[in-house]
């Protein structure tokens, strides 16, 4: 079977939607960091549909920090790749809007030219939170090794913050325009922790820098959401008998996608907005309420489904059990915690993520979803526990969610099958021991404040509730130690 490429366009299978406009005509206006899945499902579709509705010069170069895989992959293929869209009426589209790919670690200074281009103009990152070097308390983290490395040698950068901050001073220097970096990573405040990255990194080497990037470096907040499953053999196969090609980098996605970018952008930039994203000064209210929402939910899915033996979004969902403690949860506990942003109905939103949780066609992976829980935990089940406290009460199905991750984060490092969480492999040091009861586990994981909120685990109620379901799930199972929960705060069984 011949591979994709631009000469073998012509012999795609009808099936397959083509890019739809003159791919040489467009050049590139975009940098960005971070070409998984998730970017190529998501921004470079918004950026594509931008281009075919309203033209200009916004091609992406794609760029990985360390990895080759997608540069490998990729330019063979002219940048093109398959977006199998796995839904009710699956499609499959090839997506021509990425016109270069290439690997910092190999090609550092080709990477630099590109961000140094007065054609470039943005820069968009999905780089993980860890990508930002920021430490507890939010600032750069001096002693990560990366940043430490460039602080010494800030002219070759090999982290994504300093790369910015060279391309920024090189840009000052050239009398270029400002780049407007778009983080569209899923954490809280995206915009304003990357920019406090930078600044932090220019403080430290250039103070002038450091004014320049706060004066004039464009740094907007977001809120990204799409479910995206990593690609497996299954997904290649498919893409290959439905396109007619061989695609060594398809992905595949839900239909649904929703990108909110805070209302910072020069004048010249991709219409985004005409492809559908929202321009909006209220992305917090949006942030905020896919945080507790989905995201909360996907982790409740997430703990409680792995700990009952579920493997993937759908399964967990289709639980009777697991469903109705998590439409509990969310009903009851996260939606009165959240004030609505304009046009967005919380509880037909609620209803949406349901059947987009139920869809048979996207087998997203909980194994996959559990990854870095000490980063999703904090900003998705404890400020629900936070705001339930402060009017008086205890949110005991969010307690039961934060006990369930203490549970699972115990029995995996029981076994020497430590979950895959950066930060907690960072603090190991300050974990308490496995050997540990349960009880004695739970009540120790709360004191780490790097972790937990002071808050929660002075209040007695509160980390008593945790700490009750921390031990029960341990000695019963979670299905058992749910069942309770679930009994008294739901007695009609409605």
């Amino acid at each position: 079977m011949e591979r994709l490429s631009d000469n073998t366009l012509e012999i795609l299978k009808p099936s397959a939607a083509k890019p739809g406009y003159d791919r040489n005509a467009v050049g590139i206006g975009i940098v960005h960091m971070g070409p998984g899945a998730f970017h190529r499902g998501h921004q470079a579709i918004y950026t594509e549909d931008a281009v075919k509705k309203s033209g200009g010069d916004w091609g992406i170069c794609a760029v990985s920090l360390n990895s080759d895989t997608v540069a490998k992959a990729l330019t063979p293929q002219n940048g093109l790749y398959t977006l199998a869209i796995k839904d009710k009426t699956p499609a499959y589209r090839v997506v021509g809007i990425i016109k270069e790919a290439l690997c910092a670690r190999h090609e550092p200074e080709k990477v630099m030219a590109r961000l140094t281009s007065a054609a470039v103009k943005f820069v968009t990152l999905t780089i993980t939170e860890k990508g930002y070097a920021l430490n507890a308390l939010g600032r750069l983290d001096v002693n990560n090794a990366r940043i430490a490395a460039d602080l010494k040698t800030p002219s070759a950068p090999i982290s994504a913050i300093g790369y910015l901050v060279e391309a920024s001073r090189l840009r000052r220097e050239l009398r270029l325009k400002p780049l407007t970096l778009v983080s569209c990573d899923n954490l809280p405040d995206n915009g304003d922790k990357l920019k406090t990255a930078c600044e932090d990194f220019a403080e430290l080497i250039d103070k002038d820098l450091a004014i320049y990037i706060a004066g004039h470096v464009r740094v907007p907040n977001t809120m990204v959401d799409s479910i995206t499953p990593a690609t497996d053999k299954s997904v290649l196969a498919d893409v290959s008998e439905h396109i007619g090609l061989e695609d060594a980098s398809p992905i595949q996605r839900e239909a649904f996608k929703q990108w909110v970018i805070e209302d910072n952008l020069p004048e010249d930039r991709p219409d985004w907005a005409g492809a559908g994203a929202i321009v909006t000064n209220d992305v917090a209210g949006f942030e905020k309420t896919k945080l507790r929402i989905l995201n909360g939910a996907h982790s409740t899915l997430t703990y409680l489904g792995l700990l009952a033996g579920e493997e993937s979004v759908e399964d967990a969902i289709n639980n009777a059990a697991l469903r109705s403690f998590v439409d509990g949860l969310i009903t009851e506990e996260s939606i009165p915690t959240i004030e609505a942003p304009d046009g967005l109905e919380l509880n037909a939103y609620w209803s949406d993520i349901q059947a987009r949780f139920e869809n048979p066609h996207i087998r997203h992976l909980l194994e996959q979803i559990s990854h870095d829980g000490s980063q999703k935990i904090p900003a998705r089940i404890f400020p629900v526990i936070l705001h339930h406290m402060k009017e008086g009460r205890i949110a005991k199905r969010a307690c039961f969610v934060a006990g369930a991750w203490i549970a699972f984060n115990h029995a995996r490092r029981k076994l020497g099958d430590n979950p895959v969480d950066g930060y907690l492999d960072q603090i190991s040091d300050m974990l308490p021991v496995t050997h540990s009861s349960p009880e004695l586990y739970a009540a120790a994981f709360l004191e780490n404040q790097d972790i937990c909120p002071g808050e929660i685990a002075a209040h007695p109620g509160v980390r008593g509730a945790i700490i009750k379901a921390a031990k029960d799930i341990a000695e019963l199972g979670v299905l058992a130690a749910l069942s309770p929960i679930t009994l008294e705060l739901n007695p009609s069984g409605n």
